[in-house]
């Protein structure tokens, strides 16, 4: 808790450009699109450097440039380097767990009738050149009923309460609550988004795409058993939903950004093309989203132009920026989530947060409240 304070604070001091332009070099070189640091950090630049990296989820990823770096003879101070080491050790252990419980719960899943795939996280590790610096979380199965019966909402839900009582539903997904010390998310729809006619259009594509996401075998590292998970090009549609959703609620950090960058380094030409010229993303209203994203990448992370898929908005993409940097992961360390400790205050935040991006992103911040409203009365109907 006392880390999280202090990084609250930390988080509003972000206006130190050469500290947060030495933290993107440090994200370059991790990710192969720069050679080295511009200059040599001092201890108190390697302690900052360590705590954004904790903030933003990617400690595990940006380890590799201090490897690159010792080298040639730079390193952390010993203390920082050796914390360091420490939570890349408890990174790699709680991957080999969460990709043991990935693969256990899909076969119950399956045991039960429903198949399964795993989005994002444990599939997302499989892009990254070591599968095991990626931090992981919860486990998000999305599900669908191989009987007919099954193969609803209302049954998939009713199949979780029978394990998890307690477990809340809402419009995408419900908690089937801790498995073997992992939290479990089961999806019956991937994403969504606020304004309704997008939101049609979204799950109209994915169930438009559903057969492929559920044949696509990849066996897990270190497990020797084969889950499903979503083909990339999926993904390029499916994360950017699910990034644009997270700005828009509580925030998101590096660790989304990064993976994105490696979903993109993994689609072919032909796919790369498609998303630039068929005009999908602005008919799934993720076209601004889309060209914030590729501002990021490529201005913050390096990633080259071959692989944008839509053309860069600087505008949104600082804006993007200041919100990734203004509450690290999830919006862990975003101030105004610190202090929204009841229901009231949350959605007082959340009306806050929509006034304050509805001039960058106003087709969902304006249906946001509306879709508030709504999902209240899915939730009584469902829960």
């Amino acid at each position: 808790m006392e880390l999280k304070k202090f990084a609250v604070r930390y988080c509003h001091q972000q206006q130190d450009s050469g500290m947060e332009a030495l933290f993107f070099e440090l994200l370059k070189v991790a990710l192969g699109t720069q050679d080295g640091l511009s200059k040599n950090p001092s201890g108190k630049d390697w302690q900052e450097l360590f705590l954004m990296c904790q903030q933003q989820a990617i400690i595990g990823v940006a380890f590799s440039t201090i490897e690159k770096l010792i080298q040639t003879g730079i390193k952390p101070p010993q203390q920082v380097l050796y914390n360091w080491i420490g939570i890349i050790e408890q990174i790699k252990q709680r991957n080999k767990i969460v990709n043991q419980n990935a693969v256990k719960l899909c076969n119950e899943l399956k045991a039960s009738g429903f198949e399964c795939c795993i989005l994002k996280g444990q599939g997302n590790n499989l892009l990254y050149p070591d599968v095991f610096s990626r931090q992981p979380g919860d486990i998000d199965v999305w599900i669908r009923g191989v009987r007919r019966k099954k193969d609803n909402i209302k049954g998939i839900i009713q199949f979780v309460k029978k394990h998890n009582p307690h477990g809340i539903a809402c419009y995408h997904h419900i908690d089937y609550g801790s498995y073997n010390d992992t939290e479990i998310e089961i999806h019956y729809r991937p994403a969504f988004m606020f304004n309704p006619v997008y939101n049609r259009r979204l799950q109209k594509w994915f169930s438009g795409k559903i057969c492929e996401q559920f044949i696509q075998q990849v066996e897990l590292p270190d497990i020797g058993e084969n889950v499903n998970i979503p083909t990339v090009e999926f993904n390029v549609v499916f994360q950017l939903a699910h990034v644009y959703n997270h700005v828009l609620h509580e925030g998101i950090g590096f660790r989304q950004i990064v993976d994105y960058f490696y979903v993109l380094h993994g689609v072919g030409d032909v796919e790369l093309a498609y998303y630039k010229c068929s005009g999908i993303l602005r008919y799934l209203g993720l076209e601004k989203i889309a060209g914030a994203m590729m501002w990021v990448l490529h201005e913050k992370l390096g990633l080259p132009e071959e692989y944008l898929i839509a053309p860069m908005d600087e505008r949104r993409g600082k804006v993007l920026l200041s919100e990734i940097l203004r509450g690290g992961n999830f919006g862990y360390y975003d101030s105004e989530n610190v202090k929204a400790t009841s229901r009231l205050k949350k959605n007082v935040q959340r009306v806050k947060r929509d006034l304050r991006l509805m001039r960058f992103f106003p087709s969902e911040c304006l249906w946001e409240p509306v879709f508030r409203v709504y999902h209240l009365f899915w939730r009584m109907r469902y829960n």
